[in-house]
Parts: C-alpha cells; sequence; structure tokens
C-alpha cells in the first residue's frame, strides 16, 4: 500500500468495481471493510471503518494508511503488503490499529484480489477485524501460567524420579514442563526441549500425526489415549524407546489452558513383539491366528498378500465367513462343517493337503495347511492356522501330468504308425450350385482295443513331437490312391510338413506312380499354420499349382491372413471356419461375417466352402448368401473310408 488520496466520489458507482448493492452488503458487515486499486490505493472504508478510525468517506484531504498503524507494526504491514501485491494472492496479517481516540488495538487484517474474466486484478478488497479481547484472553492465560508455575515446580519434583514420563504444552503448543523420563522418548535433553515448539522438536512426518491429536485436545477437551510412539534416547540414539503416550486437556476455571502428556516406556514388550514379528512377518507361509470363536485376531504379510485382506480388515472376522466358505470347485462349505472352526471348538490340530481359500476379489486358491489349537492352561483360546499357496505346485504337478500323458501318446501314435492302424475316414463336401461334389479325408487312429481315437487326442502330440509328417505322408499315399479312382478328394497337411518343401517330390511321384489326375487331388491348411511361415506356404501353393493340384485355406476368418497374400497365394478355395457357422440361423454377427467372407473370396476368385452345417435353416441361409459348398452332418456324417 501507498499514500494516497482518498476519491471524492463514491467508489462503488465505478463500473469496473460494480454496483451499489455491493455497498449495501460491505455497509452490513460487522468488520471494517476496505477496497484498494491494483496500485495499491484505498478507494473505499466502509461507514463502520469511517466511525472507527476517524477516516471519513469522501474527505478530500491526503492521507497515510501507515498513520493508522502501531509504530512497532509498520515494516511487518509494509511487507506483507508488498508481498501481496506482488504475487497476487491473499494474505492474512496481524497489527495494531489506531482507533478514532487514538487507542491502539489488535486486529486481523485480510486482504484479497478482486479479478476481471481475463484474469486481471481490478481491485483489492479485505476487511479488519478486532482482536484486542482475544488478545487480552491470551495474556490472562500466560498470566494463569505463571501463577501456576509453583504448583507445577512441585509437581516436577515428584515426577522427575517417576518411570512414568510426564509433561505439560501450552496452548502455543510450547513444551513448557517435561520430566527426565518423557524426555527419553526424544533424542535431546531436558534443557533442549523446554519452551521449544513441538513441531519443532519432532519430524514433519511425526507432527503431521501429532497435530490433529493436540488440536483435538486443546478445541474440543477431548483426550487421546494409549497413542504408541517410538523414539531414541539421548543418551543412546542407537537404542530405540518404544511409548504408550496419553494427551490429556489441562484445565484452570474451565478455560484449557494446555495439553498434559502421561507417557509409559514400553520398550521391552515392544522387543517381545518385535522377534514376534521378525519371525511370522518372514515367514513364506501364511499365518492367521485366531480366538475361539474362530475371528481373525492376526494376520502375517505373507497371509495378507496371498489373499489380499489387509490385516485391519480381517481382524474380527470370522476366518469361515471371510475366507473358507467355499471349496476349490466353488461348492459351499456349512459353518458346521469348517475345519478350521472345528479346531477352535475342539482343540484337536489338523492338516489339509488339498483344501482352497478364498481371496478379496473373490478368487478361488488351492492351499495346504496346518491348524494347531491355542491353549491356556487347559482352556482353549484359539487356534493358529499356517498355510501355503499350492497354485504353482499344482500347476508343476499338471505340466508334469500332461508331459507324462504326452509321452504315452508319443508312444501310442509309433506304435500306431509301426502297425498301421490309422484309418481314414470320409465327410462329403456337397456342392450348391452345379459343381463337383468332393470329400474330405479325416484321419483316426485306431487303439489296442479297437477304439477309434479322434485326431484332437493325438494330432496336437504328433505336432510338438515332429510326428506330423509321417501322418501327412500316409494321409497323402492314401488320398492319392482314392483320387486314382476319380473321386475329388480334400486331405489336410500340417505346417511342419509344407516347410521342408519335401512334400512336393512325394506328391508328384505318387501321382506318377497312380496315374490319379492332379486336379482331384486338394490340400487343405489352415489360415494359422500358414501364416507360420508365409513364404513356405507360399511356395508350397505354387508348386502345388504347378503340379495341378488344389490348396484350399482352412478355418479361414480365425487368423490374421493378409489380404496382400490372399492374392499371391494361388489358392482353390477358402474354408469359412465352423465358428461362424455355428449359430448362423440366429446370430446376426456370424452372418454379416460369412457374408463379408464370401464376398471377399469371390473378389480373390476363390470358391467358399461351410463346414459345420447342421440344419436346413442354416443350409438355406448359406445357400441364398452364395456360398459354392456345404459340409456338415446334415449333409453327411464322417464315416469310414470305402475304398473301390
Amino acid at each position: 500500500m501507498v499514500e494516497t488520496a482518498l476519491p471524492s466520489g463514491d467508489p462503488f458507482r465505478d463500473p469496473g468495481l460494480g454496483s451499489g448493492d455491493f455497498e449495501i452488503i460491505a455497509e452490513s458487515i460487522p468488520h471494517l471493510v476496505w477496497v484498494a486499486s491494483p496500485g495499491s490505493s484505498i478507494e473505499y472504508f466502509n461507514r463502520l471503518a469511517s466511525d472507527y478510525t476517524g477516516v471519513q468517506l469522501g474527505a478530500s484531504r491526503s492521507w497515510n494508511w501507515v498513520s493508522l498503524v502501531h509504530p512497532e507494526d509498520i515494516d511487518q504491514a509494509r511487507r506483507t503488503w508488498a508481498e501481496a501485491a506482488r504475487t497476487e494472492v491473499p494474505f492474512t496479517l496481524e497489527y495494531r490499529i489506531r482507533r478514532a481516540d487514538g487507542e491502539f488495538r489488535w486486529h486481523t487484517v485480510r486482504g484479497s484480489p478482486v479479478r476481471r474474466a481475463d484474469g486481471h486484478i481490478m481491485k483489492w478488497i479485505g476487511t479488519a477485524t478486532d482482536i484486542e479481547d482475544q488478545k487480552r484472553l491470551e495474556e490472562d492465560l500466560q498470566r494463569a501460567q505463571r501463577e501456576t508455575a509453583e504448583t507445577i515446580t512441585l509437581l516436577e519434583t515428584l515426577q522427575s524420579g517417576s518411570p512414568v514420563g510426564f509433561g505439560f504444552v501450552d496452548r502455543d503448543l510450547r513444551l513448557t514442563r517435561l520430566n527426565e523420563t518423557l524426555a527419553a522418548a526424544s533424542n535431546a535433553s531436558v534443557e533442549d526441549q523446554l519452551g521449544r515448539r513441538v513441531p519443532e522438536l519432532v519430524s514433519e512426518a511425526i507432527w503431521a500425526q501429532l497435530e490433529p491429536i493436540y488440536r483435538r485436545v486443546l478445541d474440543a477437551g477431548a483426550s487421546v489415549i494409549n497413542l504408541e510412539l517410538s523414539g531414541a534416547s539421548a543418551d543412546d540414539p542407537e537404542h530405540v524407546h518404544h511409548w504408550l503416550v496419553s494427551y490429556y486437556p489441562v484445565r484452570l476455571d474451565d478455560e484449557i489452558i494446555g495439553v498434559g502428556i502421561v507417557a509409559v516406556d514400553m520398550t521391552e514388550r515392544k522387543q517381545a513383539e518385535a522377534f514376534r514379528a521378525a519371525v511370522t512377518d518372514n515367514m513364506v507361509e501364511g499365518l492367521y491366528a485366531l480366538d475361539s470363536d474362530g475371528r481373525v485376531t492376526f494376520a502375517n504379510a505373507s497371509g495378507v498378500e496371498m489373499l489380499g485382506w489387509t490385516e485391519a480388515e480381517l481382524l474380527g472376522e470370522s476366518v469361515h465367513s471371510a475366507v473358507h466358505y467355499q471349496r476349490a470347485d466353488g461348492s459351499p462349505i456349512a459353518e458346521e462343517d469348517c475345519e478350521l472352526l472345528k479346531v477352535c471348538s475342539r482343540g484337536r490340530p489338523i492338516r489339509m493337503t488339498d483344501d482352497a481359500f478364498t481371496r478379496k476379489n473373490g478368487a478361488i486358491v488351492p492351499v495346504t495347511y496346518t491348524a494347531a489349537p491355542l491353549l491356556n492352561g487347559s482352556e482353549i483360546d484359539g487356534a493358529v492356522v499356517v498355510f501355503r499357496d499350492t497354485t504353482h505346485e499344482r500347476a508343476d504337478e499338471e505340466r508334469v501330468q500332461r508331459e507324462l500323458d504326452s509321452l504315452s501318446w508319443v508312444g501310442r501314435i509309433r506304435e500306431a504308425l509301426d502297425e498301421d492302424r490309422l484309418v481314414l475316414y470320409s465327410q462329403p463336401i456337397v456342392p450348391l450350385g452345379g459343381r463337383e461334389p468332393s470329400e474330405e479325408l479325416l484321419v483316426r487312429m485306431i487303439g489296442r482295443g479297437g477304439e477309434v481315437i479322434l485326431p484332437g487326442s493325438f494330432v496336437p502330440i504328433a505336432e510338438k513331437y515332429g510326428m506330423i509328417s509321417e501322418i501327412d505322408r500316409w494321409v497323402l499315399g492314401q488320398a492319392v490312391t482314392i483320387a486314382a479312382q476319380g473321386r475329388r478328394v480334400e486331405a489336410n497337411v500340417s505346417a511342419q510338413s509344407i516347410a521342408p518343401l519335401y512334400l512336393l517330390p512325394v506328391i508328384e511321384r505318387e501321382l506318377r506312380n497312380t496315374g490319379a489326375e492332379a486336379s482331384n487331388l486338394v490340400f487343405e491348411i489352415t489360415e494359422t499354420a500358414l501364416m507360420q511361415d508365409v513364404h513356405a506356404g507360399e511356395v508350397f501353393a505354387r508348386g502345388l499349382a504347378d503340379i495341378g493340384c488344389g490348396l484350399s485355406l482352412d478355418d479361414f476368418g480365425t487368423g490374421f491372413a493378409s489380404f496382400t497374400y490372399l492374392k499371391r497365394l494361388p489358392l482353390q478355395s477358402l474354408k469359412i471356419d465352423i465358428e461362424f457357422v455355428r449359430e448362423l440361423a440366429t446370430n446376426k454377427a456370424n452372418q454379416h461375417i460369412v457374408q463379408s467372407i464370401i464376398q471377399l473370396a469371390r473378389g480373390f476368385g476363390y470358391d467358399t466352402i461351410a463346414e459345420g452345417v447342421e440344419d436346413e435353416e442354416t443350409l438355406a441361409l448359406l445357400r441364398g448368401y452364395g456360398v459354392d459348398y456345404a459340409q456338415g452332418y446334415l449333409l453327411g456324417a464322417p464315416a469310414p473310408l470305402q475304398i473301390a
């Protein structure tokens, strides 16, 4: 603020400041109200301010606003206003203002900027509130504290040798009394702490926890009992003490003059608890402690991590209701059948190697656990449960079992190849409009007991262990033999068989030896298998085209075949995956996909084959869409191949 002359006009008539309604409001506020320009010129006092200070509204003489400020407060007032003007942020300051009768009284002065829509400051507006009575009350309290000094000194004498820590913090949060025992709670002596404010004696993190406690005691008069605190002692910084601290209001004539502190050293107990924590919280296994009713009283870190509950969330909850209410298959466990509750009530230890707990998110976790009763003399006080998540163990067991099963299948496949126990089934591929019929050859394996084994049981194993090429060559030989009879056949070939490119010479040799027409032989390869090695697939496709055989892209729509590759490959047909044909009559999405595939195939000049046709409604839709061939149980189920 700077020395200015008060304007002779009414500042609230200025359009930049607002209407006269604001003046009515300002005149109604029971505080001294002032308005200043962005350049710090005082432009308005409400009537209460004018009457209070003796500066009359509309006076046409020059005046110095700091003349209203107590000489001892002028420098601070100037600095505060200058900083607010520079930073353009609100400010609050306490200083003494001269009343019209010449008395200086303490006021809280507040100022805030008023901005235009473009963000620029239009005015500063503020208030000054008389707090003289409050200041005098504070002085009275300080005087009361001095009057009780002798009493406190006597108490200190009694308390100095006490094993319990005592202290007193005044309303300004200054530690004015403490004994040696309480001093040991901080890394400083009694002399170093006396007269200092509590926020100066502790870290910011600790003060963030303590401040609400002091405010609760001083402002609400409520006690805070048994708060746990830790810190190094003054004489031995390496040794950490643990305290149980209580805070309570100290009153004088019904006024709260400060906070009393009582602290009990709990170091030995904490050391025992730390030892327990070192054991339990570093266990790989989860650990729950239960009371006699099966409610959780403790959970270690591993138990919390495994099941997702925090210890606070579990405390007091029934272990059955929280984690043991269902089995691994999701079926419920009745409370009377809960083995953990039985340990709490019957006192017999158990070990379960195949059970399940439920995570907080509802996921079921396979576990192995032991549960033993906690005894207090002859009484059962609860139980301790130690458990571990066996998910990975079971996954490893299942993986090993799958490997063993796979190896078993390897032997069975080898025997079937050596003993000629592979057979072919045939399923008709029916033209839907004046084309030549065809049939797909499907491999089966005959077990030692004469059972027919579907390809899903042995083909993946053959692919994994490098035996699929032998099966492909056997199927190829059978397919050429059938084609030599004038029948048009389609045979499946794996990605492993086309990559080495030795299958093309074998096809040529078989065609020469049997005299079969190459055009009667079509090979099917899945879209995903082709995309494993597009270059090898392209060479194989062109080689087939050179020989005169056809290539059909099977399960089309489930992979990610590029249009570029579709254009480059000399395909004969696209075989629409069964997943899109199934439920075609009721699934609009499938209808759109099938029609899109048909349009795509036509654009490239390929035929389309729809597999999985099982009802007349689906067949009618496919015929209407313009599909060239259909295959499925409606038109003929796979049956043993008949060779003339």
